[in-house]
């Protein structure tokens, strides 16, 4: 049997193929797509997608609908190559309105290839498999199980063009006066998009980047300012500035890949991309809202201040997916990162929608995203508030926040319990 070889060529020789569904494994949802059939050395053809239904958070994604997931879980069952079939939507649902580089999702396991395969690709591979196309669908009542499709079998053979491009990230820390080696990670990309390129359709070219993310960066560098004036903290925090998140979250997955310090003895990362530019309001929405248990202890510290925490509210931008955060959910870290508030003192939900279609409309991913003297900062500092309270809160605690008993990363994080339980 070929093993994958991370040697950036695909050679893979009539290799066996395994239909698995959706290609999703999800013991806490009594879920699994794969069954008992072996797939060492075999080529996984998966569903794009997951199932529909409130069994996988309805309109809101989860992390098995990814490319991301569908590559780690075949690699880790032995797999050789991926091939991913889109359906008449395309990858609308997979993605929400996540941008294209998303799609394969950086830090994915390095199987020997990932393919796509449109409507007309899929008829051909059933027709070739000698199996009816209706087959080649993801169950949705939990009982599929994976099969062979002995009628055929794969040849694919590629070479990647690799471009080397050297960045860095930056980090600081407060180091911990009882427990150095229990980490709190604040976190934010100094990255964005730079100059010229599709989106600079006038005179000026100049992608600045002001709101995402030098809000962000000084967000974090104001964090570091404030917590450097109290106490020193029981355990460690740190300061992350990530680089090269607008190229797929690469400076996070670099870190993840690579910790500075153990990710199973990291309490959690707090990630800020984008600080709210309003007045008050009373919403503190986050990415991911049901999660973990650090959404708890910020909705505990927002109603002591008449506010609550709420979701994101737009479940087809798949947000939970988009920035520094996830590559450390990803690896089972505890990981929040709030958003712009619409529930505005003045003028309520109403005016808070208007205001952020308008803003983000106009400037998102635009040369227009410059800093502006009539930034309104009330919001940003209202959150910031709480994220300093939270982290301290942590900091100085001996809480291991957890993730929710539905979440798909619990399981990521249960393999390294030992390492927490023993403190």
């Amino acid at each position: 049997m070929r093993a994958a070889t991370n040697d950036g060529r695909a050679d893979v020789s009539d290799a066996p193929l395994v239909f698995a569904g959706f290609g999703v494994t999800a013991p806490e949802r009594g879920w699994d797509d794969y069954g008992d059939v072996d797939v060492r050395g075999k080529v996984v053809v998966v569903v794009e997608g997951e199932p529909d239904g409130d069994l996988f958070n309805g309109a809101y994604t989860t992390h098995y609908q990814s490319a991301g997931y569908k590559a780690d879980e075949a690699f880790r069952r032995g797999a050789v190559g991926l091939v991913i079939l889109a359906g008449e939507r395309g990858w609308a649902r997979a993605r929400g309105g996540a941008d294209q580089q998303r799609i394969l999702t950086p830090g994915a396991a390095d199987l020997e290839f990932i393919a796509t395969l449109d409507e007309a690709g899929k008829a051909r591979l059933a027709q070739a498999a000698g199996v009816d196309p209706a087959r080649l669908t993801g169950g949705q009542d939990g009982r599929f199980k994976a099969f062979e499709l002995t009628g055929a079998t794969l040849t694919a053979r590629q070479s990647e063009t690799i471009d080397t491009l050297v960045t860095h990230n930056l980090l600081a820390r407060i180091e911990g006066s009882r427990r150095p080696d229990e980490v709190i990670v604040y976190s934010a990309h100094w990255d964005h998009i730079g100059v010229g390129g599709d989106h600079a359709g006038g005179e000026d070219t100049i992608f600045n980047g002001a709101w995402d993310n030098a809000s962000g960066t000084i967000g974090v560098l104001e964090m570091a300012r404030e917590l450097s004036k109290a106490p020193r903290p029981e355990r460690t925090i740190v300061f992350a500035h990530m680089a090269a998140e607008e190229m797929g979250l690469l400076g996070a997955y670099a870190y993840v890949a690579d910790p500075v310090y153990p990710l199973e003895t990291t309490v959690a990362d707090i990630n800020i991309d984008m600080l709210p530019l309003s007045g008050p309001t009373r919403d503190v929405p986050i990415f991911g809202k049901g999660q973990n248990t650090l959404e708890d202890d910020l909705d505990a510290l927002a109603r002591a201040e008449g506010r609550y925490v709420s979701d994101d509210g737009q479940p087809q931008q798949g947000f939970y997916y988009r920035s520094d955060h996830f590559p450390f959910a990803r690896a089972g870290v505890p990981a929040l990162m709030p958003w712009h508030g619409v529930d505005f003192v003045d003028g309520g939900k109403e005016a808070g929608w208007a205001a952020w279609r308008e803003r983000f409309g106009r400037v998102y991913h635009q040369p227009s995203d410059e800093w502006s003297a009539d930034w309104d900062l009330t919001s940003a500092v209202e959150n910031l508030t709480l994220l300093y309270r939270l982290g301290l809160n942590l900091a100085n605690g001996d809480e291991w926040p957890t993730w929710k008993p539905t979440s798909e990363f619990g399981q990521v994080r249960a393999r390294s319990e030992a390492a927490r339980s023993s403190r």
